[in-house]
């Protein structure tokens, strides 16, 4: 098990965890535990567990073996309580104003209006609060998918992809985001594939390949972090 550890306390415990789909392994055997707020990346091709992880890890789907911890709590919806998610695909009516699909999130988080506003202007969506879900550009929906992630001030947000689709102003604006996030001393665990849009203070890279998590790159233990990162998907 890889241990990142330097409290008492523990943020996220994951403990042999495995999930199969049919005779397919999608994650196996995969262990680690974590206890700093910081960034935590985890990277992969297309297909290497990322995705299967993260929608355990925020109690989309159940696992077949193994167990996670966030906050010392196992329990899936209490997990999901404590988290933003910004998960792919957004599902929601495509009819529905950006303005409706946030105030059904606000009411569900119960936060109010103003910081729906706050956090649609930080991404830059409320000129479009009137447009319809299915009129929005694919950019536009993941930026949408982010905001509302971060309803209610959650200490946890999980974000799988978040650079997928995104234009140059939603990665800068999403970058931003980020190096925010850290200075609040946030936990974030972010799944990409696309380590060159990254622009930001990582505390560690859990790599990942074939549903098991394959290496572990510690942001000082590394004068060059990504491409560090870069060699070792090379190689594998």
């Amino acid at each position: 098990m890889f241990n990142l550890k330097k409290t008492h306390r523990t943020t996220l415990k994951i403990n042999n965890l495995t999930k199969k789909f049919g005779s397919y392994t999608a994650v196996k055997d995969f262990s680690l535990e974590i206890s700093e707020p910081g960034l935590y990346l985890f990277v992969g091709d297309n297909g290497s567990g990322k995705t299967t992880l993260f929608n355990i890890i925020c109690g989309l789907i159940a696992q077949n073996k193994g167990y996670i911890e966030l906050n010392n709590f196992k329990d899936a919806d209490l997990r999901r309580k404590q988290m933003g998610i910004s998960t792919e695909p957004f599902i929601t009516e495509p009819s529905l104003s950006v303005l409706e699909i946030a105030e059904i999130a606000r009411k569900i988080k119960q936060t109010s209006f103003e910081e729906i506003k706050k956090l649609l202007l930080l991404w830059e969506i409320w000129p479009a609060q009137e447009k319809a879900f299915k009129a929005l550009s694919t950019g536009m929906k993941k930026r949408l998918s982010l905001a509302l992630s971060m309803l209610g001030n959650p200490n946890y947000l999980l974000w799988d992809e978040p650079f997928n689709g995104l234009d140059p102003l939603g990665i800068k604006l999403l970058n931003q985001v980020i190096q925010e996030l850290i200075e609040k001393r946030k936990t974030i665990f972010l799944s990409t594939h696309l380590l060159n849009e990254i622009n930001f203070q990582a505390t560690a890279c859990f790599i990942m390949k074939e549903g098991i998590l394959t290496s572990t790159v510690l942001r000082n233990s590394t004068d060059n972090f990504n491409e560090t990162i870069i060699n070792i998907l090379k190689n594998e």
